[in-house]
């Protein structure tokens, strides 16, 4: 298994990777951090490998749009995760992501030019060997059944027509996964568990995209929607109303609440709750913040209501979060 890459000026002329058969790594798993460094991008690659699974992830920045040429001799289904910059993927099975956006394609071999745009990127890519796939996945799932036909015909194909959106859980999930210097115990079991997941969340959006049939949204409407979604993200403790938000893009009500459903298979306020308790987690594991200091940043009035929404939505209580896995 071999993976080539070559550029046009930015980080090298030809990179060349070998991979034992499956990505296998009879140590348990493999782990590796490229430093990007010259006069157009700067940032860091990193990658980690083990049987049946390459994750590849980048946060770096270009100073002028980038074009990069992948060949790969070996069939795989790739889960892409865009969290900032936008890229073109030019191949067999072409996808275009802006940020908070994701898709899955499978190649039974790859051509591919990805196009990065100038800015800030930083992504999650996972890719899943043949085998991997077919032995998890049945034909129960409309998504499923489409992706095990192309398989076994080897025409590429792309998950969803439409992109689908980074919710909450998945983007706790990205952050968590390639967080740096994090002690993990039994970190290979971990993650499996975490690939597994965001396969069956990716499969799980496509299956109720593809049951919500034809969308009633223009793309001019899920700009508006995700100009909205940018600003919760940007702000999540400002003192929202659904008048104030619809105003700040121009949608009525209907169409906020109906369109945020379509797009990211949740309510405006329960995505702005979940962006909260992730904040939350965040302060109780990274700073010195007291349960109570959180929750009153909150907004919360009695410090045992956060406890009590905390725990609904992570499992445990906030006071337990240095125990966490």
């Amino acid at each position: 298994m071999e993976i080539i890459s070559r550029n046009y000026g930015c980080y090298f002329d030809e990179f060349s990777r070998k991979y034992p058969p499956e990505f296998h790594h009879h140590t348990g798993y493999a782990e590796s951090h490229i430093n990007v460094a010259d006069e157009v991008s700067e940032g860091v690659l990193n990658e980690i490998c083990f049987q049946g699974v390459r994750i590849h992830y980048g946060d770096f920045r270009t100073r002028q749009t980038d074009t990069i040429s992948t060949t790969e001799d070996f069939g795989s289904i790739d889960m892409t995760f865009q969290l900032q910059g936008h890229t073109d993927h030019d191949s067999s099975a072409p996808v275009r992501l802006a940020p908070f956006q994701h898709n899955l394609t499978y190649r039974p071999y790859a051509n591919m030019r990805s196009r990065m745009s100038i800015g800030s990127h930083q992504y999650v890519g996972i890719q899943l060997t043949e085998t991997f796939v077919s032995r998890l996945i049945d034909d129960n799932s409309p998504s499923c059944a489409k992706l095990l036909n192309h398989i076994s015909q080897r025409k590429a194909t792309i998950l969803s027509n439409r992109n689908l959106v980074i919710t909450p859980a998945l983007q706790i999930q990205l952050s968590e996964l390639i967080a740096p210097n994090r002690p993990i115990p039994l970190k290979r079991l971990y993650l499996e568990l975490t690939v597994l997941d965001l396969f069956r969340q990716q499969i799980d959006q496509a299956d109720a995209s593809q049951r919500n049939g034809i969308s009633s949204l223009s793309p001019r409407d899920v700009e508006k929607i995700m100009a909205v979604k940018t600003l919760l993200d940007t702000d999540p403790l400002g003192p929202y109303t659904l008048r104030q938000l619809c105003r700040s893009v121009g949608l009525n009500d209907f169409k906020l609440k109906k369109g945020f459903r379509e797009v990211l298979s949740t309510t405006v306020f329960r995505y702005l709750t979940d962006l909260r308790m992730a904040y939350a987690r965040q302060l109780l594991r990274d700073t010195d913040c007291t349960v109570n200091e959180v929750a009153s940043r909150l907004g919360y009035s009695e410090t045992h209501h956060f406890s009590s929404a905390f725990k609904r939505k992570f499992g445990y209580l906030p006071s337990q979060v240095d125990a966490e896995p």
